[in-house]
């Protein structure tokens, strides 16, 4: 089968690879018809994960049942399906809290980002190809409803309701003055999410006219960095906003959310880190009692109630989508998407 393969920094091809194969009874084969290039997947892409080339990239995918394993249950081929980003087993001891990103059983393996974070599976596919083997795939996958199409759908894998884990750490109130900082695919979703909690004010906070105009069709008030305290504090009688939700990854727009929390405050970090330390602001922390909370996201956990929002028209990413490429042009989607160039905002890919 076709799918992109990383080699290095900067270096994506699409090749032939082997087909997938069913290796444990749980596992299941999903034809991808639609995948997506993350934000996450330009870590490896600049150099700034720890790993090792050769693997398939993509963890976002939606995609056709083609073939189960013998301890599948639910599944059925045929099923229309999005695989959530992080494979779990829904049975443990994290798994039945909802902390699915923890499951014991996989270790906290995530899609597309070879060996070195499969986890305990030992080596996991990417959805960035035809087909990929998912384990776990009773849960793992999330059967669809056929009024849930392609490119809505291939939001559930990850940044949807990542941007909606976000929002639910930073315990919005209705009434609240919530900032965003990053509008990216991400950042977008989280002002989707956000809005869904009742704040008054979601101010969106980005150095890109076109990702700020987006925001503002999603009912924020869109601001430029340099702009952004100021904005914050007359919006909020000097105080600073009640929630900052950092969706980039790097120390400047947390360095941001600190500063324009208002004591008390919380502030909810889904950026995955592209460093492995941050020189945390403790002492500021503590004394203006500022709640930190951070994690990835158990997606699997929110793909249910999103779906259904989604369903009834109450939450629509497509806007987002600037981009619908097919696999053999996925290196230009990582061109365009890294370089911020033809207004890219959510490139989807399909095979």
């Amino acid at each position: 089968m076709k799918a992109a393969v990383f080699h290095g920094p900067r270096d994506v091809r699409v090749e032939n690879v082997p087909d997938p194969k069913i290796k444990s009874p749980t596992d299941a084969i999903i034809r991808i018809t639609r995948a997506a290039i993350c934000g996450s997947d330009l870590h490896p892409y600049h150099g700034g994960m720890p790993v090792l080339p050769g693997f398939v990239l993509g963890h976002e995918g939606v995609g056709i049942v083609e073939e189960t394993g013998p301890a599948v249950l639910r599944l059925k081929k045929g099923q229309r399906v999005v695989v959530a980003a992080c494979p779990a087993c829904g049975d443990c001891f994290y798994c039945r809290r909802g902390q699915v990103s923890q499951c014991s059983e996989t270790g906290s393996a995530t899609f597309g980002f070879g060996r070195n974070f499969a986890g305990r599976l030992g080596e996991v596919g990417g959805a960035q190809a035809e087909a990929i083997c998912v384990p776990f795939a009773d849960y793992t996958c999330y059967v669809l409803p056929e009024s849930v199409d392609d490119e809505r759908a291939a939001f559930l894998a990850d940044i949807l309701p990542t941007g909606f884990f976000g929002a639910l750490n930073g315990d919005i109130r209705p009434g609240d003055t919530v900032a965003v900082f990053g509008c990216g695919p991400v950042g977008l979703c989280a002002v989707m999410a956000a809005g869904l909690f009742g704040p008054a004010e979601i101010i969106a906070v980005d150095g890109l006219p076109y990702r700020r105009e987006l925001a503002r069709k999603f009912g924020a008030t869109p601001v430029d960095l340099a702009e952004a305290n100021r904005k914050i504090l007359d919006a909020t009688n000097g105080r600073g906003a009640d929630v900052c939700i950092e969706a980039v990854g790097s120390a400047a727009p947390l360095d941001a959310a600190f500063a324009n929390v208002r004591g008390g405050g919380t502030v909810s970090m889904v950026g995955v880190p592209g460093e492995p330390t941050y020189n945390f602001p403790i002492s500021t922390a503590f004394m203006r009692d500022i709640t930190f909370r951070i994690g990835l996201a158990n997606i699997r956990s929110h793909i249910p109630h999103l779906a259904r929002l989604i369903e009834k028209g109450r939450l629509d990413p497509r806007p987002l989508v600037s981009h619908v490429l097919p696999l053999a042009e996925t290196p230009r989607g990582y061109q365009i998407f890294d370089g911020h160039t033809e207004g890219a905002v959510k490139v989807l890919l399909k095979p």
